[in-house]
């Protein structure tokens, strides 16, 4: 009689065990979609969130700079501009990039803006470049939102700094871009953009093709103060003599430095490999008629560097 109690007893735990596997396994197999949906946002934020530590080498005498980028992030709808979001040190860098029809990869034209450039101000001239083949990056600088006075920066060293570190996320972010042609990268920079573009191209030649440095600010280093150590050189014109690539500036005669017929010559005598041109008439923005002679001028110029 105990035996048989004891065989009752196995059975019914038996019996409940199976039954409660087979729930568990029916309530499971409801729900997948949940399941899934939470499995991919997951991914996602793993993807973003998963840096990859970069120590740049630089010129010899000059520091190491160290940051981190994350894969950036790229709408899925179709047509020849599509946004893109990169990251340096886990924070957002918000841009664009218009690109030829096609799968590419193409030559690539990373723009560096202007002081406190609104977005889309270059997008008339990325336009123009993707139908000469080439595709157009533009992004904001995270320091990019003017302050209510609009005046410079009181740290401009550490100001341009920034600037500089965010440039160079966005080139090592290009390798994740299949429309972007990593051995065709030229940078182009307006106004302060183009002082920024002038330190990252020479910082950075070996990997560059050559520099379109529009209305460049080269002034500003006289005017670059460190909040606390002097985190990049003050003396632009040193450095930029050891810049071997292609560089092309180009300048106008009405509300632009090129008003000063001198203001460039140190630049001029500086870059060992220069092409110099002046639009008459054209200011200091470059936009209508001189913008679109500016985007000619430096496909032109571009071709000639084979």
């Amino acid at each position: 009689m105990k035996n048989n109690k004891i065989k009752f007893v196995i059975s019914l735990l038996c019996a409940f065990l199976t039954v409660s596997l087979a729930i568990g396994i029916g309530i499971l197999l409801s729900r997948p979609a949940v399941e899934d949906k939470e499995t991919e946002e997951t991914s996602e934020v793993i993807m973003i969130s998963s840096e990859t530590h970069i120590a740049q080498i630089v010129l010899p005498g000059y520091p190491s700079i160290d940051y981190t980028i994350s894969e950036p992030v790229m709408e899925k709808a179709g047509g020849i501009t599509q946004q893109i979001t990169f990251y340096r040190d886990g924070n957002p860098i918000y841009g664009q990039i218009t690109h030829p029809k096609g799968t590419g990869p193409f030559k690539t034209i990373i723009i560096s803006h202007g002081l406190y450039a609104s977005p889309g101000r270059y997008s008339n001239k990325a336009r123009s470049y993707s139908e000469d083949g080439f595709a157009v990056i533009e992004f904001q600088y995270q320091n990019g939102n003017p302050p209510p006075s609009y005046d410079d920066p009181e740290y401009l060293g550490d100001y341009i700094f920034e600037e500089i570190l965010d440039l160079y996320a966005v080139m090592d972010s290009c390798k994740y871009i299949s429309y972007v042609d990593t051995s065709n990268l030229y940078l182009y920079g307006h106004s302060m953009g183009g002082l920024v573009a002038s330190y990252v191209g020479t910082l950075r030649q070996n990997e560059l093709k050559g520099l379109i440095l529009v209305d460049p600010s080269f002034y500003a280093t006289d005017l670059m103060e460190f909040e606390h150590e002097e985190k990049i050189t003050t003396d632009i014109y040193p450095l930029v003599s050891k810049c071997t690539i292609h560089v092309l500036i180009v300048t106008g005669t009405t509300g632009s430095f090129g008003e000063d017929p001198h203001f460039f010559d140190d630049a001029r005598a500086a870059f060992p490999n220069l092409d110099y041109y002046v639009i008459e008439g054209a200011s200091h923005s470059m936009e209508g008629e001189a913008g679109e002679h500016l985007v000619d001028i430096s496909v032109e110029a571009i071709e000639g560097w084979g």
